[in-house]
């Protein structure tokens, strides 16, 4: 099972949920900055704020897991975090124009003075994130062990094998663990969108349900990793 968090991914947990605080002068700058950038990309019919804000959180959740190091500076490490994600998300639609980067990370006194149009609402982020730990709380016992292995501690998939195997789990392919992966992310993304308050979630039990794998027994024996 996983442990508990370790001290640092409390800092870091804390040092957000103050960020997030109303009326954050640093919130505000924040999330101005990744909304220009998503522009500039020309993302912005792909992704919001709430979606690259969220990500940097997992991905400092992720690093002070791996790494057992406190983030010092927790707004600028998530700007510059906002700022890769963004890029990431652009590279893998097209080759996109390198920005200035230096001039981006300069610019954001600006916005701090006060919203700007269409600016989302910093309690728009905070509940997204706490979408975010509630739907991973609903989550089996399976689908959190596969999501804290692959996703949070960045695993191989046969580091996960064999991590499955010495929690008591059965042994089964990579192939399988691979498809009980995916369908975890996705109950995962189903259960975000509940708790985040999308009047289209179908039946939460139904929807949540940790579904026996559907793959044929032989599979794993026909195909062993």
């Amino acid at each position: 099972m996983p442990s508990s968090p370790p001290s640092e991914t409390q800092q870091f947990n804390r040092d957000v949920q103050f960020l997030l605080k109303p009326n954050n002068p640093h919130a505000r700058s924040l999330l101005a900055f990744i909304k220009r950038t998503i522009h500039q990309f020309g993302l912005e019919v792909y992704i919001t704020e709430i979606d690259i804000f969220v990500e940097a959180y997992l991905r400092g959740v992720r690093y002070t897991q791996q790494n057992q190091e406190h983030i010092l500076q927790p707004k600028a490490w998530m700007r510059r975090t906002a700022y890769n994600i963004i890029r990431e998300c652009k590279r893998d639609r097209l080759r996109y124009s390198a920005a200035a980067f230096d001039e981006l990370m300069d610019q954001g006194s600006a916005e701090a003075e006060g919203p700007t149009p269409n600016a989302v609402d910093d309690e728009a982020i905070s509940r997204a994130i706490n979408a975010v730990l509630q739907a991973l709380a609903a989550l089996s016992q399976g689908d959190r062990d596969l999501i804290q292995w692959k996703v949070v501690e960045g695993l191989s998939w046969q580091q996960v094998q064999t991590r499955l195997v010495a929690a008591g789990g059965d042994r089964v392919s990579q192939a399988t663990l691979r498809k009980r992966g995916q369908r975890a992310l996705e109950r995962l993304r189903r259960a975000y969108h509940i708790f985040n308050g999308d009047p289209s979630s179908p039946n939460f039990a139904e929807d949540l349900a940790d579904h026996l794998d559907s793959d044929q027994p032989n599979s794993d024996q026909a195909n062993p990793d």
